[in-house]
């Protein structure tokens, strides 16, 4: 049976990244190795090459070397880790990276974070929660969302407030190069118009105070999920609908909208 791959670590940023991709994508190399140990296997997908991969590298100035100096061949490209919170088996992750997004994926359906031990699971949370954490931190990233039910996410507030839309063209990735610009001027008028703490409070109020934290550099990080990953306190698709209506309701009162722009 063919593996269904989950996603642990997401963020489209083909829809906001005003760096390099490239070298971006190798800064967060850097943090997995940190976190992870040695990268397993690099492969680049120039798909005419052949694709056997590079093995066991354990320096990221390899890395580097090796993606900088061939960015035709690694235009798209994954990394692969042996997740070293997991003690029992192999468990593969890897990082997938190209122009449109960047995602960490697994491929066990989760099961090490639904075990039969709570305190395990939530101790496997919390191993992800760093990473993802130290990833989200990286100035370039404005918005991080961790697991594809959007379990947590880090970011600039603004990214909380998606117009369906925008946000479907973001996620097709046919499209999310063209909503850029559309996506920058959204966060510059929601900055403009928008207090965090309106944000902030009504997070506080949906999820409770523990899960929303002010993170540095105009980022919060927000956990939608009680203790372990996959045991969400409220639905995020809802609790973000809410605050867009909350938002919206706050920006008629000062004659302001949004979106449309």
């Amino acid at each position: 049976m063919e593996d269904r791959e989950k996603w642990l670590i997401y963020t489209y940023w083909g829809s906001y990244l005003k760096e390099d991709y490239l070298s971006i994508s190798l800064d967060v190399v850097e943090i997995l190795m940190k976190h992870w140990g040695i990268a397993r296997r690099l492969n680049g997908w120039n798909f005419d090459l052949d694709n056997e991969g590079i093995r066991d590298i354990d320096s990221i100035d390899k890395v580097k070397e090796e993606v900088l100096n061939d960015r035709d061949h690694y235009e798209l490209y994954d990394v692969t880790f042996f997740n070293p919170s997991i003690t029992e088996e192999i468990y593969v992750n890897r990082l997938n990276v190209n122009k449109t997004m960047l995602r960490v994926e697994e491929y066990d359906e989760l099961k090490y974070f639904q075990t039969d031990d709570p305190a395990l699971n939530e101790q496997r949370t919390q191993a992800l929660l760093e990473v993802f954490t130290d990833v989200a931190s990286l100035p370039a990233i404005e918005e991080l969302w961790m697991g594809d039910e959007w379990n947590a996410f880090m970011g600039k507030p603004a990214y909380l407030y998606r117009p369906k839309p925008l946000y479907d063209r973001v996620y097709d990735t046919l499209y999310t190069l063209k909503t850029k610009n559309e996506v920058e001027k959204l966060v510059q008028q929601f900055e403009r118009y928008v207090p965090s703490e309106l944000v902030m409070d009504f997070l506080n109020q949906r999820l409770g105070a523990e899960a929303v934290r002010e993170m540095g550099n105009g980022k919060i990080r927000v956990l939608f999920y009680n203790r372990e990953l996959t045991r969400l306190k409220a639905d995020p698709k809802k609790v973000l609908s809410e605050l867009k209506n909350h938002v919206d309701n706050y920006c008629r009162q000062k004659g302001v909208t949004l979106y449309p722009l």
